[in-house]
């Protein structure tokens, strides 16, 4: 596997950090030699073919156009979730599954109650949590989540339920500032698994947090993603919407609603989730490892 050295933390015009990032990445397969090269999105393959490696990409955001563009005339193969609206030519496989399937359908996690021992006024089912995103990106100008309007949500609910911000680059205002929790990456599945109710500008946590069965609000005004309006449509798990006053007033009124009963059904909406795709690990091996020895 490769980490490339990181450039820069801020990555709204990402030429430079490109080209540092493709250098290492090419230095790497050449000293590795590997036989495939599979990557998220493809952003720094293009080493990969030139290198003569099977280059394989995994996405499931339709509005990496940027990314696409750059990294798909590159790859053998590039595979997408079944959901996935976008057509993205003759390279494209589909499979029945979800990125984060791979990891949370049970069979490669469980949730471990412990954990929130380790945080302060954690019970289970009695915390929510927040997650937003830095917006310092390139495909994030000109679009935006949650924003000020947070305030009057966790208003409403501080003195009911516990209110955790999870902040990708933990600079929140200083009204904020009492609420933020930063944890560590291998435990922040575990706090998802029992909130009560998940808020999120980040799409992989608004997947996550419904593939566990917790429910969800997703706000956010890029393109809208295939695999969140399936787990919306078909189960129920997550609701999306593009701004906040919109995304809101519902979150609200489903969170003060939640019953019991309700939090049952999730889990079982869940579960369904889970029967009716794919083992997506397995599929990514198989995928990696053929014509392999």
């Amino acid at each position: 596997s490769f980490v490339p050295p990181r450039a820069t933390r801020q990555n709204r015009f990402p030429l430079r950090e490109m080209i540092f990032r493709q250098w290492h990445l090419l230095r790497t397969i050449h000293a590795f030699k590997p036989e495939v090269v599979a990557s998220l999105f493809g952003s720094y393959c293009q080493g990969a073919a030139l290198m003569g490696c099977r280059n394989i990409i995994f996405t499931d955001s339709e509005f990496q156009h940027f990314n696409h563009t750059i990294a798909h005339p590159f790859a053998d193969e590039v595979h997408t979730p079944y959901c996935f609206y976008k057509d993205l030519g003759p390279k494209q496989r589909f499979y029945t599954g979800i990125h984060e399937l791979a990891f949370l359908d049970g069979q490669r996690f469980r949730p471990d109650p412990s954990v929130l021992r380790k945080y302060r006024g954690f019970e289970p089912s009695q915390y929510v949590v927040i997650r937003l995103s830095a917006w310092n990106t390139f495909h994030d100008i000109h679009h935006q989540g949650i924003g000020p309007d947070i305030v009057a949500f966790i208003n409403r609910f501080k003195d009911r339920w516990k209110i955790v911000i999870s902040a990708e680059e933990n600079q929140l205002p200083e009204g904020l500032r009492p609420y933020a929790m930063q944890f560590l990456p291998e435990e922040f599945h575990d706090v998802l698994a029992f909130a009560r109710f998940v808020l999120s500008e980040g799409a992989s946590t608004a997947s996550e947090s419904a593939c566990l069965g917790i429910p969800t609000v997703y706000i956010n005004s890029t393109e809208p993603r295939g695999y969140l309006c399936m787990l919306e449509s078909k189960y129920g798990l997550v609701k999306n919407f593009a701004c906040a006053k919109k995304g809101l007033p519902v979150a609200i009124k489903w969170l003060e609603g939640l019953e019991a009963s309700h939090l049952e059904e999730l889990q079982a909406q869940r579960h369904r989730l889970i029967a009716d795709h794919c083992d997506v690990t397995a599929h990514v091996v198989k995928v990696l490892t053929k014509g392999g020895s």
